[in-house]
């Protein structure tokens, strides 16, 4: 079975479509992460609605440039994630971003939302699903500070001796559909072990002008084994594994 670790199923117009175009290709559960104040609800709300889709919640770095008033709602949504902590099978997608956030003055607000998140995440014993685009030096100086269960780097990009530090600490990574033509999502692939690859889709997010969607998992699942030399359902089955092992809510 494949599993999508990383989506945003809360924005598709088309829901249905996508799912059974998924189904299709032989997925059979989604993550569902959110980003934004006005998106928890609607996560929640859309993996009551269908079986195949679980629900992660979280405050996503971009979040700080587009609400200005996220720091007064801040609060309430760590209060409604506690709400919903029976339901939710992660903390994501959380982080922070240096790379497409350049205002500098936002960043103070940045580590305070994550650091709350981080805190929340050991707080309810959950895994994070993290965003880490030009900041993974210093998420990665950050993460020992807290106890959680366990940490997927999602879509990782980075510098390679900050993900050989990730492989040495047992982080899990997600690939998404960039792996076609992406020189450092191919380095994540040829240097995790394939027992802490996890696969995903970050949609409705483009690749090379393509609304992506969770049946491009398939995609990625073949990709990866062209790279890694181990027999597709072979390495489905252990991604399926892997997944089991850090999102264990999800089965």
């Amino acid at each position: 079975m494949l599993i999508d670790t990383h989506c945003h199923t809360n924005l598709y117009l088309n829901l249905d479509e996508i799912l059974e175009e998924a189904k299709a290709v032989g997925l059979g559960k989604i993550l569902c992460v959110g980003m934004s104040a006005m998106s928890q609800e609607r996560v929640i709300q859309i993996s009551n609605d269908y079986d195949m889709i679980y629900p992660a919640l979280g405050v996503h770095p971009e979040e700080i440039k587009m609400n200005p008033k996220i720091d007064q709602q801040l609060n309430d949504i760590l209060n409604y994630i506690r709400e919903s902590k029976d339901k939710i099978c992660a903390i994501g997608e959380i982080g922070l971003d240096y790379h497409f956030i350049k205002e500098q003055s936002l960043y103070p607000l940045q580590k305070n939302i994550f650091s709350e998140m981080l805190s929340l995440a050991q707080e309810l014993n959950l895994p994070v699903n993290l965003h880490t685009k030009g900041a993974e030096k210093e998420i990665f100086e950050t993460l020992p500070s807290y106890k959680i269960p366990n940490v997927n780097i999602h879509w990782y990009s980075g510098p390679e001796n900050i993900l050989n530090e990730g492989i040495d600490r047992g982080y899990y990574f997600s690939i998404t559909p960039a792996i076609r033509y992406s020189p450092p999502v191919k380095k994540v692939v040829s240097k995790v072990e394939s027992d802490h690859l996890l696969l995903e889709s970050d949609g409705p997010v483009k690749y090379s002008g393509q609304i992506g969607t969770p049946a491009m998992t398939r995609q990625v699942l073949n990709e990866i084994s062209k790279i890694k030399k181990i027999p597709e359902e072979e390495l489905e089955d252990q991604i399926e594994i892997n997944t089991k092992k850090i999102f264990t809510k999800m089965f």
